[in-house]
Parts: structure tokens; C-alpha cells; sequence
């Protein structure tokens, strides 16, 4: 059976945006570990990784069940809503999902780029670090973040996948909004004051740009 047109974009979107993050993240993976000042602890290191990680696999296996290439009816309600929705709804839904999920790649690959050389995979402070204010860092102070979020949920979206969508919500942002807020703590006790006025700047928004009248 054929891929579905919201599962076809999906596909490009991701193979086009890991185009565009493959240079920054092999650059955050050679930063990762050596910083002056890293944290050790699963819940702010791992955990957000690996519950990413668990989410891309049921998003995987909803846009298969979705497509007709795995699962079978018994439990197809476990992976995905489509069947019980109308072709229209489920059109609908998908596209929507399609829209967050490039919003999403924007914010992510993009937050990665304006960190510069201040970017590494894992929560820790490097020895030439500085307080980025350039980029997407102009707008929301964790972009990056936002971004992951953003993707996941989108792509969960996309398939359909009230699991994941629930996943995303529940786990995987307070997870990475948990890590998010170690990281300032680190920046403060590092940079002082200075953070403080970019965190006071924009109002403190970790994963919602100031411009949206409400977020986190």
C-alpha cells in the first residue's frame, strides 16, 4: 500500500532537516562531555533523550499501522485514531500535524545554529561560553527545545497517535522544560547577572516566543 500524503511530507521534512542539522550536530557532538562545568544526572542529561527516542519509535509505528503496513484491528486503537475518524478529519488532522512539525525543524535546527559554538548535545557550560542573544535566541530562550517538542508532537499529529501525542505532552516537555531550567540555573551561576537581564527580556519564555501573548 502506498504512503499517504501527510506520511509522504512527513518523510521529506525530516530527510530535509536532517540534511540541514547533520553539520551542527556532528560540531554539538564533538562539544559533548567537555565542558568546565557538566551535569551527571539521568533525569537532566538522558531522560529527555531517551523519551524522545521512545517517541519517535511509537510515532513509527503509527504512521506503518496508518499506511496498512503493520498491526492488526484488534489493537489498532492503540496506535493510532484514523479508523474511528472520517477520511476528512483525518486529512485535516494530519496536515495540521504536518504545519507543527515544520514549525518545529525550524525551531530546532535553527536553535542549534544560533547557539554557534556555545552548542553541545548535553546540558554543561564550555569554557569559551557566552550569553547568545542572536538568531532565534532573540525570541525564545530555548529554542532548540522548543523545537523537539515541537517535532514530536507534530509528527504525532501527523500519524494520528493519541499514545504519542499523550507521550509528548506529559513526558517528553516536562522533561525537557526540566533540563531547560538546570541550564539557566548554570548560566546564572555563571554568568550572573547578565542572564538574568536576557532571561527578564524575554520574560522568561523557555519554549513560547514573548510575542505570543501566553506560554511557557
Amino acid at each position: 500500500m502506498a504512503f499517504n500524503l501527510p506520511t509522504i511530507a512527513t518523510l521529506l521534512l525530516v530527510a530535509v532537516g536532517a540534511v540541514f542539522a547533520t553539520p551542527v550536530l556532528y560540531q554539538g557532538f564533538k562539544r559533548r562531555g567537555k565542558g568546565v562545568r557538566y551535569e551527571q544526572d539521568f533525569l537532566i542529561q538522558r531522560a529527555p533523550q531517551y523519551a524522545s527516542v521512545a517517541t519517535i519509535a511509537m510515532i513509527t509505528m503509527s504512521f506503518l499501522t496508518l499506511n496498512g503496513l503493520f498491526g492488526s484491528p484488534e489493537w489498532l486503537p492503540l496506535v493510532t485514531a484514523a479508523p474511528v475518524l472520517p477520511a476528512i478529519a483525518q486529512a485535516i488532522i494530519s496536515w495540521l500535524g504536518v504545519a507543527i512539525l515544520t514549525s518545529g525543524l525550524i525551531f530546532m535546527i535553527g536553535g542549534w545554529y544560533s547557539l554557534g559554538e556555545c552548542f553541545t548535545t548535553d546540558a554543561e557550560v564550555l569554557d569559551k561560553h557566552t550569553i547568545r542573544k542572536t538568531g532565534l535566541l532573540k525570541y525564545v530562550m530555548h529554542p532548540a527545545y522548543s523545537g523537539i517538542i515541537q517535532s514530536l508532537l507534530g509528527a504525532a499529529v501527523a500519524s494520528i497517535s493519541g499514545p504519542a501525542i499523550l507521550f509528548t505532552l506529559l513526558v517528553v516537555m516536562p522533561l525537557w522544560l526540566n533540563r531547560a531550567k538546570y541550564e539557566e540555573k548554570l548560566m546564572i551561576e555563571t554568568f550572573g547577572q547578565s542572564y538574568k537581564e536576557y532571561g527578564e527580556e524575554l520574560k522568561w519564555r523557555r519554549l513560547i516566543p514573548k510575542v505570543i501573548p501566553i506560554g511557557v
